[in-house]
């Protein structure tokens, strides 16, 4: 089985003097790895009311998204009312819960 890790390195000035680095240290010098870049892209910087404002947002979201699931699953069990015991079966995505 492969393993694979996700890591994030000490910065250097930039971000390729950081690739580098990491690069020497792991696979010229001791063949420890094969690296890989996985591009981020940059994280915008807010203001601590435009976090509480996006936490409270994606509360009622969540609540929102919770209600339209159990309504479905609701439809669903109303539709196979026949066949109670494949309800769960048909509720589940891409086999788990």
């Amino acid at each position: 089985m492969t393993e694979f890790w996700l890591i994030s390195a000490p910065g250097e000035k930039t971000c390729q003097q950081t690739w580098e680095k990491m690069n020497v240290a792991t696979t010229q010098n001791n063949n420890l790895s094969t690296n890989h870049k996985f591009n981020m892209p940059e994280l915008k910087v807010g203001t601590l009311d435009i976090l509480v404002g996006l936490s409270d947002e994606l509360a009622k979201l969540d609540s929102f998204v919770e209600s339209v699931v159990r309504k479905v699953a609701q439809y669903m069990a109303d539709v196979l009312e026949d066949s109670r015991d494949k309800v769960q079966e048909n509720l589940l995505a891409n086999g788990g819960k």
